[in-house]
C-alpha cells in the first residue's frame, strides 16, 4: 500500500510516496518551482544507469484524479539534484536551484528518518539492521560525506549490507563495537577469497 505524504518546502510543496520499497519524491512539481523542463530531466534522469534505478511511476492525486507521476527514490534525489548545472537555468531560479542542493535533501530525510534518537558512544545500532536497504545505504551515504570512507566502510559492514572480495579485509578499529559484538565476543570471520 502507498501512503503519499505532502511536505512544504520554502513556497513549493514536495509530493511523496512512501511504498513497501521505499520513499519516493515526485521529480514534476520540483522541476515546476525551478523553472526546468521536468520532460528532460526525466529524459536525463532515465539515462543515467544509476538514477534510472531509482525511477518508479506513482499514482499522486490531482485535480482531475490520481495521475501516473515519475518519482525518483530518496536516496537517489540528492545525486539528480546535484547533477542541476544552477548556472544553465534563468537567473531568476537560480537561488531556488541551490537551495534545493542545499537543503532538500536533508529535509526529507529529517522528515521520514530524523525523529530517531542519536545514538551514544558505545550504543549499538542493531536497530538500524532492522531497516530497508535504501534506508541503509542513506545512512552509509551519510557517514561518508560526514566521517568519510572508513566510517562508512564500518558501517556498511555493521548493516549486515553485502561484502565482496574487492572491498578488502574489513576495519579493524572500532569494527567490533559497529558491528553490535558484545565484550569478549569474537567479530565475524572475514569471507572466503
Amino acid at each position: 500500500m502507498t501512503k503519499l505524504t505532502t511536505i512544504p518546502f520554502h513556497d513549493d510543496t514536495l509530493f511523496v510516496s512512501e511504498a513497501p520499497e521505499g520513499v519516493y519524491v515526485a521529480v514534476k512539481p520540483i522541476c515546476d518551482g525551478l523553472g526546468i523542463d521536468p520532460k528532460k530531466q526525466r529524459e536525463r534522469i532515465q539515462r543515467d544507469p544509476v538514477l534510472s534505478e531509482g525511477g518508479a511511476m506513482m499514482a499522486l492525486p490531482s485535480a482531475g484524479g490520481p495521475q501516473e507521476t515519475f518519482c525518483l527514490g530518496l536516496d537517489l534525489l540528492q545525486g539528480w539534484l546535484f547533477g542541476i548545472d544552477a548556472a544553465r537555468v534563468a537567473p531568476e531560479a537560480q537561488p531556488r536551484v541551490l537551495a534545493y542542493k542545499r537543503e532538500c535533501c536533508a529535509v526529507l530525510f529529517r522528515h521520514f528518518y530524523g525523529g530517531r534518537p542519536a545514538l551514544g558512544h558505545g550504543e549499538s545500532i542493531q536497530p538500524a539492521r532492522d531497516e530497508p536497504v535504501p534506508v541503509k545505504r542513506q545512512l552509509v551515504t551519510e557517514a561518508r560525506q560526514t566521517f568519510g570512507t572508513r566510517a562508512a566502510g564500518a558501517l556498511w559492514l555493521a548493516l549486515g549490507l553485502p561484502r565482496v572480495p574487492e572491498m578488502g579485509e574489513p576495519p579493524r578499529q572500532g569494527a567490533l563495537a559497529l558491528a553490535g559484538a558484545a565484550p569478549g565476543q569474537s567479530s565475524p570471520a572475514p569471507a572466503a577469497r
